[in-house]
């Protein structure tokens, strides 16, 4: 899509420790925090321990066995920036629309990170980064901390990798030393959302172009989201 607002923060990992350990910090005081969060994930996920440790390859592999998320690996289908001045101009309703008007309430940048890269990994890493605002809009799960965590346990089901059960033990350690007064609430939140990753279509291989023009509920129905029980401010049928 053309239009569309530049990166802000490349997918490139930081080379500097003390910027690091600051966005280790601030994420592990406030979940929300899309850029930290997003050195963080990319400082681990994209180093050379981490994607180890994380084991992206094997995520790939069960990815391209499934035929509805395979073509979603092709060079070919790279996903592009998401022009939100375009999808603004879509009929009130549309799954286009209500993201439009979800990032604009929410001064979401959904372009915030791109992953360079040729190789499937880094294709797959930067489809996930790419429609990582998309997913919490046709979920429903909001851009609170519960709603992180239900789209995290979503996305642990969906993709079965590591780096996500990583992520949630840092989840953890900040429930109990930071929120404890929270703890029910985050662990239902990832009860429900990891029960409906198990039950949803791959909303890897969505097609997202063929669906921004078709109403959020249409497209929930489509993708198997439409009953999933959303704690936390959730995101509706409008943003």
């Amino acid at each position: 899509m053309t239009g569309a607002a530049p990166a802000q923060y490349s997918g490139e990992p930081t080379r500097n420790p003390i910027r690091y350990l600051l966005a280790c910090w601030r994420s592990f005081h406030d979940l929300t925090n899309t850029t930290e969060v997003a050195i963080v994930e990319i400082g681990f996920a994209r180093s050379r321990w981490g994607r180890r440790f994380a084991r992206w390859e094997p995520v790939v592999a069960r990815l391209e066995e499934d035929p509805r998320s395979a073509p979603m690996l092709d060079a070919a289908r790279s996903f592009a920036p998401i022009d939100v001045a375009r999808l603004a101009a879509l009929p009130a309703g549309t799954l286009g629309r209500v993201f439009a008007d979800h990032c604009h309430a929410r001064g979401i940048d959904p372009n915030l990170v791109r992953i360079p890269g040729d190789g499937k990994v880094d294709r797959m890493l930067d489809r996930l980064y790419g429609t990582h605002d998309v997913w919490h809009v046709v979920t429903g799960w909001g851009n609170d901390d519960t709603g992180e965590v239900g789209l995290g346990a979503f996305y642990m089901a969906q993709l079965s990798a590591p780096f996500f059960a990583f992520l949630f033990a840092i989840i953890l350690l900040n429930t109990v030393l930071m929120a404890p007064h929270t703890l029910r609430l985050r662990m239902d939140a990832l009860v429900s959302g990891y029960r409906a990753g198990q039950h949803a279509e791959p909303l890897f291989g969505a097609d997202w172009e063929s669906l921004w023009e078709k109403p959020l509920d249409e497209v929930r129905r489509q993708l198997g989201v439409a009953n999933t029980e959303i704690l936390g401010e959730g995101i509706r049928a409008a943003a």
